[in-house]
């Protein structure tokens, strides 16, 4: 894929339509053909292959469940401008920047997929056929939020990472798109009818290898609707009414105790939560909490990092450092792939604070003790400065400011998360050859020469979940204190390889616990090519990562 159709997919986009025409207008350059005409057979599919579709496709794969395989060079379509403009309504709606491309393509209907561009960088795009949605409005009745809710449940799909696996679907994340789904069109206007709308008509009743059962995704779709509809502070969610038309695009004040975040429960479906800075006690200076949330926004565009700070009145009877693995997991901060979101919980009235580090911000801010100057805050100004009508004050600078320390942490090192070998042999070859080129007489070049810390993909198989330490496979140093453990694992062409995973990591993916035997699909952040340098000459032992993510594929 050229860097010239990324420069034109990204081009500013023209001024936003009215929703109601942008609905009615998306994909429908040409006429869409009347519901009876799509049963007719010929190219156009009727409404049982739309059912068929849309239980398998609405997500990051073809109808038959395998990834979507498409040439980049298909993809030179520009996306109508009425289609372009409702994903970037939904994405103002999230909260969250807005940073893949949208383009039209053969996909069967609409799908999230990941495509290299010609730097092998991973870029998220959003393809879809120019026929489909209206396909499904003629489908709906012609309900104008059904293609809406099908457009957010893709971009569900890449904010929240399940695109980079190439697994495609399986349940659990499918039933976490279709709960994003529900969330954003609450937030936009639709009622609980209009959000369930395309999955009411189209979805399927079985249960597949690779989609729940139309129940369960309906009432992930719900439960979105009904979170979205009480952060709001409504007090008629129960109706399941909607406003019909968007709400005003402006950022309500943050200093708002009427803002609740969802308890903490292991059954929820995970979702983005799209905010940076939630403060339920409602006593922080709102125009401090602007520019902090401005902040990690810029962070989260910039450089592909989420963090977000929990100022909270209930700790649900958890310990803080439990609420705050479960708020990682649950509001999926960060991308689940790439581990690179992060959680600061400070109850203030419970006098305790918390930190939860994904393991790719773990590693960045490994020396970082946040926790100590929460409490700190917590002791010194929560009791003086904050119990009167006029709140914190300016004493709400110092804490913020801590998180501010963490920002500039991470600014500074200009870290960005984005995958570069696709496999452990490009790994060793990359360092083979650029061995080659310096003694051959040129210079180490970092730029050029340093691959360590760049993120790898790769496939393997579990062989070892509690290795001991050995010279080149496994490095005391690293699992001595218990944070990170090693994990050995053998990729298809026989390469053994070592992983170190925090404890809690584990937890936070899809696909439960490592088990040995079992093929996944890893990423991780190169520590080590193995290789060590002898008068006798190279001698190569395991590669080893940090661990970030992990996906089964059998």
């Amino acid at each position: 894929m050229s860097r010239r159709f990324f420069a034109r997919s990204f081009r500013p986009l023209p001024a936003v339509l009215p929703l109601a025409l942008l609905l009615a207008a998306c994909g429908d350059r040409e006429a869409t053909p009347p519901a009876s005409a799509a049963s007719a057979g010929g190219d156009t599919p009727g409404r049982a292959e739309l059912v068929e579709q849309l239980a398998s496709t609405l997500q990051a794969c073809s109808y038959d469940g395998r990834p979507e395989l498409l040439d980049p060079a298909t993809l030179t379509g520009d996306a109508p401008a009425d289609c372009r403009s409702m994903v970037e309504q939904v994405m103002g709606f999230t909260g969250l920047p807005q940073n893949f491309v949208v383009t039209e393509g053969p996909v069967a209907n609409a799908a999230a997929v990941i495509l290299f561009d010609e730097q092998k960088i991973p870029q998220r795009v959003i393809a879809f056929n120019r026929n489909f949605l209206g396909e499904v409005r003629a489908a709906t009745n012609d309900n104008p939020w059904a293609p809406v809710s099908i457009m957010a449940h893709e971009i569900g799909h890449h904010l929240s990472g399940h695109t980079i696996t190439g697994t495609g679907s399986q349940p659990p994340i499918e039933l976490e798109a279709d709960k994003f789904s529900g969330f954003v069109l609450q937030r936009m206007g639709a009622s609980l009818a209009d959000a369930r709308s395309a999955m009411t008509s189209l979805g399927a009743d079985h249960v597949t290898a690779t989609h729940p059962a139309r129940s369960d995704r309906l009432a992930a779709i719900g439960d979105g609707w009904m979170e979205a509809c009480s952060q709001a502070g409504r007090a008629d969610c129960q109706g399941g009414t909607g406003t019909g038309t968007p709400p005003p695009q402006t950022t309500p004040s943050p200093r708002s105790a009427s803002v609740r975040l969802p308890a903490p429960s292991a059954q929820t479906i995970p979702f983005k939560y799209g905010r940076f800075v939630v403060d339920e006690t409602g006593r922080l200076d709102p125009e401090l909490l602007k520019d902090l949330e401005s902040a990690l926004y810029d962070l989260a565009q910039k450089q592909g990092i989420e963090l977000a700070l929990l100022v909270v009145d209930d700790l649900h009877g958890m310990r803080a450092q439990d609420y705050a693995w479960a708020m990682l997991r649950q509001l999926r901060i960060g991308k689940l792939d790439l581990g690179n979101g992060g959680v600061f919980v400070v109850a203030p009235g419970q006098g305790t604070s918390a930190v939860a580090f994904a393991p790719g911000i773990a590693k960045q801010l490994e020396f970082a003790d946040p926790v100590k100057q929460f409490d700190r805050w917590i002791n010194e100004s929560w009791q003086r400065d904050c119990q009167d009508a006029d709140g914190c004050g300016i004493s709400s600078r110092s804490l913020l400011g801590i998180v501010e320390s963490q920002v500039r942490s991470l600014t500074s090192s200009g870290v960005q998360f984005q995958i570069r070998f696709q496999s452990i042999q490009e790994v060793l070859d990359f360092s083979a050859a650029r061995l080659a080129e310096r003694r051959a007489g040129r210079e180490w070049d970092d730029k050029r020469d340093q691959a360590l810390g760049s993120l790898t993909r790769f496939t393997a198989t579990v062989t070892d979940l509690t290795p001991e330490p050995e010279q080149l496979k496994v490095n005391e140093n690293v699992v001595r204190d218990g944070r990170w453990r090693a994990v050995v694992v053998r990729t298809e062409d026989g390469k053994d390889t070592t992983l170190y995973l925090q404890p809690q990591t584990e937890q936070l993916m899809p696909g439960g616990r490592l088990e040995v035997g079992k093929r996944y699909s890893f990423v991780g952040e190169l520590m080590s090519t193995g290789a060590l340098h002898t008068d006798q000459g190279v001698l190569q032992g395991n590669v080893q990562l940090w661990l970030f993510s992990y996906d089964p594929l059998d």
